[in-house]
Order: C-alpha cells, then sequence, then structure tokens
C-alpha cells in the first residue's frame, strides 16, 4: 500500500510538474545578443545568480589546451570596479556562496545568495565577466595553482580514464580536447594571448544570465541592461567548433600504471542534443547501469562476481553526445569483463528492456530530476544550460518525453547507435 501510495503521488507531481517547468520564468533579449532567463519565486528568500559562457576546451586549438579553464581562475583576481579579491570578500560578508565551473562546452559562474544581497552578486559577477583585469602579479601564481591542479588530475585514475576515453572516441570534432589542459601550455602562454582568447569569447551573443529565487524582475532587467547589456565587445570573426563526430567503428585504447585495479571506460557514440533519441538514451543507459538494480550490475557484479562497480550513462552535450559504461575490477579479469558486457549490451539491444525495468526506471529519473529542481541554484543552472545551447525546449518537456519512452524506443536506440564493431574501449 505505501510504494502504491507513493507511486500515486509521484504520478500528481510529475504530471503537474510537465506544465510548470517554465512557468513563471521571464525571458529577455537584450540588442547586443545577451540573453537573460529570470524565474522569481518568494517561497525562500535566496537567490542563485548565474552567467554561462559558451566557451570551453571545444574552442581551443592545441596552443591554447586548458586555457578556458585558465581564464575560469584568472576573472576571480580582479576587474574593473572590484579588484583584487573584492568580489569573494563580499560574497562572504554576505553569507553567499561563490564557484565556477568549466567544461568542454560552456563556463559557468554562480553566486547563491540571500535576496538583501543578490544585486549586488549580479554586479560583480558582471563586472568579472566583462571587464577582469588580468594582474600580472596574479597570473604568474595562479599557473602554479593550476598546473597543481593538472598534476593531481592526472594522478586521478578515473579523470585520466575520461581523458583517454573522450581523445578516443572523439578523433575528428573538438570533443577531444581536454578540460583541464596542458601544463607546458599554462606556465608558458603569454598575458596578451590570455586577453585575445577572452575578448574572442566571452561575448555578450554568447552569454546567458540565468536567475531564479526572492527576485525584484524589473530591477534585475534593470541592473542587466546597465551591465551586461551595455557590453559592445562582439567577435564577427567567430567560427563554431566543429561538434559533430562522424559515426565509425570503435576501437581499443589501453595504459598502463602501477594501480591494484583495472578501470574501463567502454562506449559508443549517440545522438547530439537536438535529437530526440536523448530521452531513449536516457532511459537506456540508466536501466543498464545506474544503481544496484541495473542489469549490469546484476551480472557483472552480483552473478559472475567479475566486479567491484560497474555503471553506464548518456553523455548528452550539444553536439555528438555518447554512450559509456564504467567498471573497476582485478586486473587479470580484463578479457571476461569486456566479453561480459558485450554480451549484455548485445542482448539489450535484440530484447530491449523489460516493464518492469522501464516503469522502474522512469520512476527514478522523474524522482531525481524532480528532487534536483527543488534548489534555485539547480533551476538557474538548468535554464541557463538548455538556453544557451538553443534547446529550451528539451528542458521543459523532459519528463514527458522520458514518460513517453517506450520498450521499442529502447531497442530501436540501440540497434540506431550500438554495435559490437562500433564499441570502443
Amino acid at each position: 500500500m505505501k510504494k502504491l501510495l507513493v507511486l500515486i503521488i509521484l504520478s500528481l507531481f510529475t504530471s503537474q510538474a510537465y506544465c510548470n517547468m517554465l512557468k513563471g520564468v521571464k525571458f529577455m533579449n537584450f540588442k547586443n545578443g545577451l540573453t537573460a532567463v529570470i524565474k522569481k519565486d518568494t517561497s525562500v528568500p535566496i537567490v542563485s545568480v548565474n552567467i554561462w559562457v559558451r566557451t570551453g576546451s571545444i574552442n581551443e586549438t592545441p596552443e591554447q589546451a586548458g586555457l578556458s579553464h585558465f581564464i575560469e581562475h584568472l576573472v576571480f583576481k580582479g576587474s574593473k570596479n572590484y579588484p583584487g579579491n573584492t568580489i569573494t570578500e563580499n560574497v562572504e560578508k554576505m553569507g553567499g556562496l561563490i564557484n565556477a565551473a568549466t567544461s568542454k562546452e560552456y563556463t559557468c559562474f554562480y553566486i547563491d545568495i540571500q535576496k538583501d544581497g543578490y544585486i549586488e552578486a549580479l554586479k560583480m559577477l558582471a563586472d568579472m565577466v566583462t571587464n577582469p583585469l588580468f594582474p600580472e602579479n596574479e597570473i604568474t601564481p595562479e599557473r602554479k595553482v593550476v598546473i597543481e591542479e593538472i598534476q593531481r588530475h592526472k594522478d586521478n585514475p578515473h579523470s585520466e580514464l575520461f581523458e583517454y576515453f573522450m581523445a578516443n572516441m572523439y578523433k575528428e570534432s573538438t570533443y577531444k580536447n581536454s578540460v583541464i589542459g596542458s601544463d607546458k601550455v599554462i606556465a608558458n602562454i603569454p598575458r596578451e594571448e590570455i586577453i585575445r582568447y577572452f575578448k574572442e569569447n566571452y561575448t555578450p551573443d554568447r552569454m546567458v544570465v540565468s536567475i531564479a529565487g526572492d527576485v525584484d524582475v524589473s530591477e534585475t532587467k534593470k541592473v542587466i541592461s546597465e551591465t551586461l547589456g551595455k557590453n559592445q565587445n562582439t567577435n564577427p570573426k567567430y567560427v563554431a567548433p566543429d561538434i559533430i563526430e562522424p559515426f565509425k567503428n570503435g576501437t581499443e585504447f589501453k595504459t598502463y600504471d602501477k594501480l591494484s585495479h583495472t578501470y574501463m571506460l567502454a562506449g559508443f557514440l549517440g545522438p547530439d542534443m537536438s535529437s530526440d533519441d536523448i530521452f531513449a538514451a536516457d532511459v537506456a543507459l540508466n536501466i543498464l547501469g545506474a544503481g544496484k538494480s541495473s542489469r549490469l550490475n546484476k551480472v557483472l557484479k552480483e552473478d559472475k562476481q567479475l566486479v567491484h562497480s560497474v555503471a553506464s550513462s548518456f553523455l548528452t552535450l550539444a553536439g555528438t553526445g555518447s554512450a559509456y559504461v564504467s567498471a573497476i575490477f582485478d586486473k587479470d579479469k580484463y578479457e571476461k569483463v569486456v566479453e561480459a558486457i558485450i554480451d549484455e549490451l548485445d542482448k539489450f539491444s535484440v530484447e530491449g528492456p523489460t516493464r518492469e525495468e522501464l516503469d522502474r526506471v522512469k520512476i527514478n529519473i522523474k524522482s531525481d530530476w524532480l528532487f534536483g529542481m527543488q534548489t534555485f541554484n539547480e533551476q538557474a543552472g538548468q535554464y541557463g544550460y538548455w538556453k544557451l545551447y538553443g534547446h529550451l525546449d528539451k528542458f521543459e518537456k523532459y519528463l514527458e518525453n522520458i514518460d513517453k519512452v517506450t520498450i521499442n524506443d529502447v531497442k530501436n536506440f540501440m540497434k540506431k547507435y550500438y554495435s559490437k564493431e562500433k564499441l570502443s574501449k
């Protein structure tokens, strides 16, 4: 009875949520190409202010490897109206949280703060991404910080394996570029090149301001208009990176290190963000390897005891995405693990999921999505990311489209994108 009640409540919640994902969200377009997304919610006196920039490692040349990430660090070192550590100190004084992240596709900056401080937070982030000073006396010490981060990245088997995996999967598109980059580039790239790259990529037409929480919409629009909305820094010569990877047969890659276990990633190319196949992809990869009830965990870990852990996921990208399986196991079991994974993928491709698997995973996906959306930070982040790439419709209809996925949709996804020959490992 309790399980049935939970399912009924979730069903009511999600059906209602289908209509409410963008309810109350305001969209603003500025003459310089800047876009803003604002969601007013007075339930809690907190605001999350995000600025998303459509630049990441896919925009870099080999001579710039890691520059997007380096700039993410450097803009915290002072701007025109907030020199030195003023921004970080101001956020701490107001009891807020400031952070940033760089990926292959984007760089994001955000401040989560109580409502009385959000206007100042917006002004600070706007100044940070339009008027950074890049002080010479801060660049040199920050090189060392980032180089140490690169070294820690290399010492982490999960991180290194992902780098090998992406470089092997994406041989022609710029998704092969490493986000963390090259220590040699970071050690030697001149300040002039840093500034040039910043001016070419941090342009208003490639930015989205995304704000969620207890805000005054009119005041927020006014501040955006007076800051980011006035920025005339444009790059008419901008050339979009190549993010579509040709579908091809997979390859095998190995690297050896002094590790007690073997770490493996195996995967195949999938749909890009514009395709409705991304919904079947999420469902399929969750059935295969999300949680203890997943197929791969039951077969490889519980039944055959071949692995210490196994999981799978679909990596949604603006360009060609990828489905992957990760596993950790003893060194002498590599061939058996690979064989078992291929057997399960082959079987799944032919038979598809059971009704029980499909229903269970749909509930789990929807639950995770809805629980995540309870925070203003997550809301602002989702609005910003999907708007940045022009696919907010995919976000708005995500739960509805997950609910529509059928057993045949999953089978068709596997048949369309997977084969043993396409698998890289």
